[in-house]
């Protein structure tokens, strides 16, 4: 029986989206996004862990992300919607450690948070009034708001 790891997240863009291209000439985009839960321990200290993901768009979903990113609305900071299958994958850092990376081939896309955070540094983006990206919506929620968790 076949199996699927879908992760739905919601955070923030830890570095500007990288382009690039197989051999093949197949484009992706790749940035990482920091997803922070807060929550209040049993003393009431508020406690912060945040995960790290790094997110991979194909295709026509990658064309997408680049329009945005020239446009100066997806970049570091930025808090964005992703929809896709995880996988982890283990690696050796420099100092030969072994550390795990945790990723997400992207199906699903969307740019959040309020249409004033970023318009005015580069200018008037293709947001409407919800903070949705009508050019990069690919059946996410249509109003994250009431996504129950």
């Amino acid at each position: 029986m076949a199996g699927v790891a879908k992760v739905t997240l919601i955070g923030n863009l830890g570095r500007d989206p990288e382009t690039r291209y197989t051999p093949s000439g197949v484009m992706n985009v790749t940035f990482s996004m920091a997803v922070t839960r807060r929550w209040n321990d049993q003393n009431a200290q508020l406690q912060e862990r945040t995960t790290w993901f790094r997110i991979t768009a194909w295709r026509r979903l990658a064309e997408t992300m680049v329009q945005l990113a020239e446009q100066g609305a997806l970049v570091k900071g930025r808090q964005v919607y992703v929809s896709g299958t995880i996988e982890s994958r283990e690696y050796q850092d420099q100092n030969n450690v072994t550390r795990t990376s945790l990723d997400v081939t992207a199906d699903e896309f969307q740019l959040l948070g309020s249409r004033q955070d970023f318009e005015g540094s580069s200018g008037p983006s293709r947001q409407s009034g919800s903070g949705r990206s009508d050019s990069a919506d690919y059946g996410a929620p249509s109003d994250i708001e009431d996504v129950p968790f």
